[in-house]
């Protein structure tokens, strides 16, 4: 087993979660960082094992660790590193900004061996963004903080923002009502529904408020065969054609499928327990309210909620998951969330395997909180 480094992306909790599912060998160190013992398969190509992961902007490769910040012992480490023409130090966890003495002294050591390369500064705190380490060729050190001393590790692989702004602004088909998860967002929720592989060739993924089409893109992606349904044929339209330019830009993928339906009769569509995981981001109610309309609003959303997971567990296979985004409004220091859903899951024949995990934008009225069912 090889040690790694995984650094996680601003949905931290969704992205750690995402990693327990596809690793058993991991350990949170920081809000921001895991560790990850990867078998010698797992570990040969980092850059295509980040691809699949939609929370986790860097893998390095853990090199030790040090008791202190001091440039002989950084510099040795980028000492043993062969070809560096300009490197960089992110710090993570608690550890602040490298003193300027000791990174002038790793410099001085670094020439003095023979090394002569440039130093690249984080532009925004004490963190190197991945397009800097990609664009500019950066040999990275990664520094986290571990209370009693410092993990080392050197930077193999880092997200592929081209890649997936690609995916979420290039396709033909863009509507913020109509599914506002972003594709690692939505990355994420996928992964999270398949707890051994992340390639579930024969597995079959089910969208019932499929919108635009993005989970059921970054479920082919994943390996998965699609169903996608919505209430709206325009909807389900403008879907079919976004996966259409998907598969266009990455190449053919596993059988997709739609349908238009009512989220609350998807099994008069399907067969009975053919379906192995829905992963959805359901209708999160109306914008356009008053302060005295949100309980109302939360009632109607509890009683679709209620009637979809009904209507579902007749299609899910036994031990089959619900992977849904459940909103939480925010208005005026309260929060008003569809309780009566979690309460009623038992009864409604599923088990709460992980939740409340919150995504959400800064200032957010609609929080999304993710939730974990399997079917009993």
């Amino acid at each position: 087993m090889i040690a790694f480094l995984f650094v996680l992306g601003r949905t931290s909790d969704l992205s750690y979660l995402e990693l327990t599912s596809r690793f058993e060998n991991c350990t949170r160190l920081t809000p921001d960082v895991a560790s990850v013992e990867l078998s010698t398969g797992d570990a040969e190509n980092p850059k295509a094992l980040l691809a699949q992961l939609g929370g986790t902007i860097k893998i390095a490769w853990m090199l030790g660790t040090i008791p202190s910040l001091e440039a002989p012992l950084l510099a040795r480490y980028l000492l043993d590193i062969p070809g560096i023409r300009s490197f960089g130090i992110s710090m993570y966890g608690d550890a602040k900004s490298l003193d300027p003495e000791v990174l002038a002294d790793i410099k001085t050591q670094l020439s003095e061996a023979g090394v002569h390369t440039r130093y690249v500064e984080a532009h925004d705190g004490n963190v190197l963004s991945s397009v800097v380490v990609a664009k500019q060729k950066v040999t990275e050190l990664i520094v986290v903080s571990t209370g009693s001393g410092f993990i080392i590790g050197q930077t193999l692989a880092v997200q592929d923002v081209e890649a997936w702004s690609t995916r979420d602004y290039g396709r033909p088909f863009a509507d913020p009502k109509s599914g506002m998860l972003p594709p690692k967002v939505a990355r994420m929720a996928v992964n999270l529904a398949h707890s051994e592989v992340l390639h579930p060739t024969s597995e079959v993924l089910l969208d019932p408020f499929c919108g635009m089409g993005t989970i059921l893109g970054e479920a082919l992606l994943s390996g998965w065969q699609v169903i996608g349904s919505d209430q709206s044929e325009e909807v389900v339209g403008k879907a079919k054609k976004n996966i259409e330019w998907l598969t266009k830009v990455t190449g053919p993928g596993p059988v997709t499928k739609f349908f238009v339906s009512d989220a609350t009769h998807v099994s008069e569509h399907l067969p009975k327990e053919s379906i192995d995981a829905i992963v959805t981001e359901p209708f999160l109610g109306s914008t356009q309210w008053g302060d005295r309309q949100v309980k109302n609003i939360i009632k109607g959303l509890e009683k679709l909620y209620i009637g979809c997971l009904r209507d579902w567990v007749k299609v899910l296979k036994p031990n089959g998951k619900v992977v849904i985004a459940l909103p939480q409004y925010a208005v005026h220091g309260k929060t008003f969330f569809v309780k009566n859903v979690i309460d009623r899951c038992e009864n409604l024949g599923y088990t709460v395997v992980h939740g409340p995990i919150e995504y959400s934008r800064p200032q957010a009225v609609v929080r999304r909180q993710f939730y974990i069912f399997r079917k009993k």
